[in-house]
């Protein structure tokens, strides 16, 4: 059921997400690494994704929280 202030609702979690949350193309931008490299460093556990739609597709969509892709970036440049 919805209710009126739905629409507000709505205007916050879209702000949220775009204030604490990456898509996958949007963190390998920020790291300036190839989309690639960015999948191997998942698959590695350096950088884990906070949710993936589509788990068991071959097609997954995973968001990342800002604060863990900043820490991994700071991780990365301490270790160059």
């Amino acid at each position: 059921m919805f209710y009126e202030n739905d629409a507000v609702r709505k205007q916050k979690i879209v702000g949220d997400l775009n204030k604490y949350i990456m898509s996958q193309k949007q963190v390998a931008e920020h790291l300036k690494m190839a989309r690639s490299n960015l999948s191997i460093a998942i698959s590695k556990g350096k950088l884990k994704p906070l949710y993936v739609f589509d788990h068991n597709s071959s097609r997954k969509l995973a968001l990342f929280y800002r604060k863990d892709v900043e820490a991994f970036l700071q991780n990365r440049d301490m270790h160059k």
